[in-house]
């Protein structure tokens, strides 16, 4: 499979090494191998297992950078390389401050896995204000450097953006409901609704709606609602096109603008 991709990749022209990453649910030698022999790195994420605890319990304090876009959360690499993995293999670790308070005391709650056991046991006795709920990424990538690791994170933390443009598809674009038994008629469909997800993207970074990274982005609906279904009149005056909006102020009007604006290439 990740074979093909690749070949996809380089069909479509891509030139640069691929990446190919995953959760804890691809957390295998097997894949990883499969990566590096298709000519990818790879960031996967690592099972919490004793090994890779004791490891983490063993990065020193002042090793620890501040991660990005994301408040209060930290980014190391730690000692410890999975068994039989390919050469290079190294281990980073994201933690973030949980204060003790906001543990849930139901057993099966998420979070809960993500902490010590010892600090887990500490925060529900009230023996301390806060402790840390760690992640952690085995990858072949360059991270020699804290700002190296802290990028990589960054990259390997982004993978979740692409559920969120999967929900957009399907419940902003109509991605849900295919409209025909026919294959093609439904493949046509699905990529009309993804080319609407992207039209959507590109807008509100071009406009300024969102942060310029992808974050702060709304899903389709909304622009649809406040840029799209806008009531307005083309008017034709002296020789002059002009699109007259209702009274009031408009995001329309602000967005119209800043495209104006863009420059022009040519």
């Amino acid at each position: 499979m990740i074979e093909r991709s690749v070949a996809t990749l380089h069909a479509a022209g891509v030139t640069t090494r691929p990446r190919v990453r995953g959760d804890v649910g691809y957390f295998a030698k097997d894949i990883a191998q499969a990566a590096v022999e298709a000519g990818c790195d790879f960031s996967l994420g690592v099972t919490r297992n004793p090994a890779v605890w004791r490891a983490a319990a063993a990065i020193s304090e002042d090793a620890w950078t501040k991660a990005r876009r994301m408040k209060g959360a930290q980014v190391a690499v730690c000692d410890y390389a999975p068994a039989g993995w390919p050469p290079g293999t190294v281990t980073v670790v994201r933690r973030v401050k949980v204060p003790a308070g906001h543990i849930s005391t139901d057993p099966r709650a998420r979070r809960r896995r993500t902490i010590p056991k010892g600090q887990l046991t500490l925060a529900l006795d009230g023996l301390v204000e806060h402790v840390y709920a760690c992640s952690f990424i085995a990858t072949n990538l360059d991270v020699s450097t804290p700002a190296k690791a802290v990028a990589v994170e960054a990259w390997h933390r982004m993978r979740t953006d692409i559920e969120d443009r999967i929900r957009d598809a399907k419940h902003g674009a109509a991605l849900r409901h295919l409209p025909s038994g026919t294959r093609a008629a439904n493949t046509v469909w699905m990529w009309g609704a993804l080319l609407a997800v992207n039209l959507s993207a590109w807008l509100q970074e071009l406009a300024g709606l969102d942060t310029g990274d992808g974050r702060g982005r709304n899903h389709l609906g909304t622009p649809r609602r406040r840029l799209l279904t806008v009531p307005a009149r083309l008017v034709h005056h002296a020789g002059q096109i002009t699109l007259r909006l209702p009274p009031g102020q408009k995001l329309l009007a602000q967005v119209l603008a800043r495209l104006r604006r863009l420059p022009i290439w040519t």
